[in-house]
């Protein structure tokens, strides 16, 4: 029996009331992150094109659009909505999976949430459940990347969060993950060219995986082998290489969503290392003015996403700055911190943080041969005079064996909102948090007020 059966067995037995206390936590925790994500991402280049989009092809209200408060149909809002979430490449990632599972999730959840009037414990029971399911298809992976594993693997927990909020039985559900496998796509070469493409793919993933779970509701059959059929996912997405105990290990009693990572910094994961080990560098009084080179080692999966040279004589892109290991480390040891204004059109251009970009040498690292590590990352500085500093991270920022602090977390989202594309007040940011900490007491997601929401 194809893997679709059992997780949409799981699925459909499980409730808000069999999670453990500590899941539940976590995944509020991360629904406020993405939500953060979403509203600093409203801002974003590109996404006012999105919008434009979605305002012209119009269609029945049924859920609400972050920040901007359009009512539009549930499939429209979660694709601007996940587009959002992942503009700013500042969502949470899974890092054993290689993806950012929560954007399209909650971004899916969230817009079938609102159009069925779910309660807030359907909400998360949705996302657990979702999240759950993605993290563990990309887990039991063993290639490296060419597809977009929040793009191909976030369609089916999408799916699969809609599935439940629309309370469809396992066979619907198996039929909504079967629809989810005709629209899985999304492809890593966009952040290599550091194209707008990216921050949509997630979107896209969410919009199809609410399309393939109302299908689903109204009869629509899907392929039933989707994951393990001669043409499912594994053998088609990635020529068979899985490792199937690694869905099915404690499928009920662990879930997989809340060993997720939320990042520090507003670009991508894979050189988050380095960025931790050159602020490090700049506090214990490394300067720019001082530094003769950089070298940045990188592990291959890391290198091949963030190792490209950021040279002064090139144009870059905003979206190819974020995808930039020499550029992050610029930043970062030019001031060091590394914020959303960072990222931006103006920011990219500063003469003092270009050139040290160019002197900055990306090094892939062949000792290691798995295609998922992202650790270990180095910094290794020479001085004017030739004096030399380093410093390696053993483990990301951010992730369950580093966390970040309370107060980071609400650092974080308060900057998030700074970065709106409509003011906020700050009041608004304690009313938020307020209410995705009590996230279960509500009893109708109409009611959780969002930026944008009435």
């Amino acid at each position: 029996m194809d893997l679709a059966f059992q997780l949409a067995e799981n699925a459909c037995r499980k409730s808000y009331e069999d999670l453990p206390a500590p899941v539940v936590a976590a995944t509020k925790n991360f629904i406020l992150d993405t939500i953060g994500a979403a509203i600093a991402g409203s801002s974003a280049e590109g996404i006012d094109a999105g919008l434009q989009f979605v305002r012209e092809t119009g269609g029945t209200p049924q859920a609400t659009l972050l920040v901007f408060g359009d009512r539009l149909p549930a499939t429209a809002a979660a694709m601007m909505n996940g587009a959002m979430c992942q503009a700013r490449d500042f969502d949470p990632v899974y890092e054993p999976g290689v993806l950012l599972p929560y954007g399209p999730i909650v971004a899916a959840a969230l817009a079938v949430g609102e159009s069925r009037g779910a309660s807030g414990k359907e909400l998360i029971n949705a996302v657990v459940l979702g999240t759950d399911l993605t993290c563990r298809i990309g887990k039991a992976l063993m290639s490296g990347l060419g597809w977009s594993r929040t793009a191909t693997l976030g369609v089916f927990g999408a799916a699969l969060a809609s599935a439940r909020l629309l309370r469809l039985d396992r066979e619907r559900t198996v039929c909504a993950l079967g629809l989810a496998l005709s629209s899985s796509s999304g492809n890593i070469q966009t952040v290599i060219d550091g194209s707008l493409a990216k921050r949509y793919q997630g979107g896209f993933a969410a919009e199809a995986g609410v399309k393939a779970a109302l299908l689903a509701s109204r009869g629509i059959t899907g392929p039933a082998n989707v994951f393990e059929g001669r043409c499912g996912f594994f053998n088609l997405y990635e020529s068979g290489r899985y490792r199937r105990e690694s869905v099915i290990e404690g499928l009920g009693e662990h879930f997989e969503g809340a060993a997720a990572s939320i990042k520090p910094y507003p670009c991508a994961r894979e050189h988050h290392g380095a960025l931790a080990a050159a602020l490090r560098l700049f506090a214990a009084g490394v300067r720019a003015s001082d530094i003769e080179s950089v070298v940045v080692r990188l592990p291959p999966n890391a290198f091949a996403l963030s190792g490209k040279p950021f040279r002064r004589t090139e144009s870059h892109t905003v979206a190819a700055a974020i995808g930039s290991a020499a550029y992050g480390v610029a930043v970062a040891l030019v001031q060091g911190r590394i914020a959303l204004e960072d990222f931006r059109k103006d920011a990219i251009s500063r003469p003092e943080v270009r050139e040290l970009a160019e002197r900055v040498q990306v090094l892939e690292d062949r000792t290691i041969s798995d295609a998922k590590m992202l650790v270990p990352q180095s910094v290794v500085i020479r001085l004017r005079g030739g004096a030399m500093r380093e410093e390696a991270s053993l483990q990301m920022p951010g992730s369950p064996q580093m966390p970040l602090t309370p107060r980071e977390l609400k650092d974080k989202f308060r900057a998030c909102l700074s970065h709106s594309a409509r003011p906020l007040a700050s009041e608004q940011s304690a009313a938020i948090v307020h209410a995705i900490e009590h996230l279960e007491s509500l009893e109708n997601v109409r009611d959780l007020r969002l930026p944008g929401n009435p």
